[in-house]
């Protein structure tokens, strides 16, 4: 019986020491900020324009002036090179490969920018 005391102290010390902890971390301790290590900026404590900084900057649209300069055959060959684009990226969606979703969007918008300059020079 004295070796089951034995084995059974460093239990009985884990859980009361558990126990202790569990009581000092109460909820409202959970709702107070996280230790920061000393010089470490949060964002809440940090002015707008660091916030606006900090924030991933908007990927442009494909612009038309550079389409402007290309012959029709080049303008048939980038939206054909385009339409190529989305159905690997549709490709790469359905194989759960790794895809940039505002790529979709950039791609078809080239494509519909393409596809009106083409338009203008064939009915001019």
């Amino acid at each position: 019986s004295s070796e089951n005391c034995l084995l059974e102290s460093p239990r009985r010390r884990m859980r009361s020491f558990l126990l202790a902890l569990f009581c000092l971390l109460s909820p409202a301790a959970a709702l107070r900020a996280p230790a920061r290590a000393p010089g470490a900026l949060s964002l809440a404590s940090a002015p707008p324009a660091a916030v606006r900084a900090t924030a991933s900057p908007s990927m442009a649209l494909p612009s038309f002036a550079d389409a402007k300069g290309l012959t029709e055959e080049e303008l048939l060959q980038e939206i054909s090179n385009a339409k190529k684009e989305l159905f690997m990226m549709r490709k790469n969606v359905k194989t759960r490969q790794q895809v940039k979703p505002h790529l979709f969007t950039h791609t078809k918008h080239r494509v519909s920018q393409l596809q009106t300059l083409l338009a203008q020079r064939q009915a001019a």
